[in-house]
């Protein structure tokens, strides 16, 4: 098993180093869409910085702590669409025929899927979401060991899976029905409530966003253990230290649930 997993990882590097080469031909283009989709994530920042100047906090939370949340949450966003964001348009694959040229190579359709193209606006996120790191991580009321950076990384890392799983789980669905608007609320709802403390969503919402959608793995629940704010959990603290490993059994519950969907597929006969 383990040397069929390392066999699929080279695959993946491999086709993603061509997708890489192939998005970054045109360098005026690269640089336009990298900032334009900075941009975005800088408007919703700015927003934030609005909200917080006007109140002072968010549901407790200090300026310097819902900056590193956001920075998490960003960073994990921009993990999770630079590595896996061709899930997007898996449903225009399957309408078009392009998923039949997939089952034709002697590849695993699935890193087909993935690594088709190259997003570039995807690394204006994850540069976006590193840099407020690198300026909130040293203002927010933390003490940086090792021990704690390595948990960050870890918690960025695994959160970015998160994301992925449940939007390839999503993607999975595509066999069978149109998901455009359901991946669509998804991505929304991880992007516009991922931001802030899920306190403010009431005891059962921030239920809801732990359990029925798992968007409190992606950043809260690792970022109230950076900070030491675990008290204030609705939920098991454990679930808290233990975050970080939700992204890579999501994902392959994704990854799982994605082939074993595949297998409804109708060619177009394109």
């Amino acid at each position: 098993m383990a040397a069929e997993l390392i066999r699929q990882v080279k695959a993946y590097a491999w086709l993603q180093r061509a997708a890489w080469k192939a998005s970054f031909a045109y360098r005026g283009n690269t640089a336009n869409t990298i900032v334009g989709v900075a941009a975005v994530q800088g408007a919703q920042l700015l927003f934030i910085g609005v909200l917080l100047d006007r109140f002072g906090a968010v549901a407790g939370w200090s300026i310097p702590e819902v900056a590193l949340l956001y920075g998490m949450r960003l960073t994990a966003h921009g993990i999770c669409t630079t590595c896996f964001g061709q899930h997007t348009a898996v449903a225009i694959m399957l309408r078009e025929g392009y998923y039949d040229r997939f089952l034709l190579r002697p590849v695993n359709p699935f890193l087909q899927v993935l690594t088709a193209r190259f997003n570039l606006g995807t690394l204006g996120d994850l540069g976006l979401g590193l840099t407020i790191l690198a300026v909130a991580a040293p203002a927010a009321p933390v003490r940086w060991t090792p021990l704690t950076v390595s948990f960050l990384a870890g918690a960025v890392l695994g959160g970015g899976l998160v994301e992925a799983g449940v939007q390839i789980a999503l993607s999975g669905l595509s066999f069978r029905v149109s998901m455009f608007s359901a991946k669509a609320t998804v991505s929304t709802v991880f992007t516009d409530f991922g931001a802030y403390p899920m306190t403010i969503f009431g005891h059962a919402g921030a239920h809801a966003l732990t359990f029925a959608l798992p968007l409190a793995f992606v950043a809260y629940l690792p970022c109230t253990v950076i900070l030491g704010r675990t008290a204030e959990l609705v939920v098991p603290a454990w679930l808290a230290y233990g975050a970080p490993l939700a992204g890579p059994l999501l994902l392959y519950a994704g990854y799982r649930f994605f082939i074993r969907q595949s297998r409804h597929y109708v060619s177009t006969g394109n």
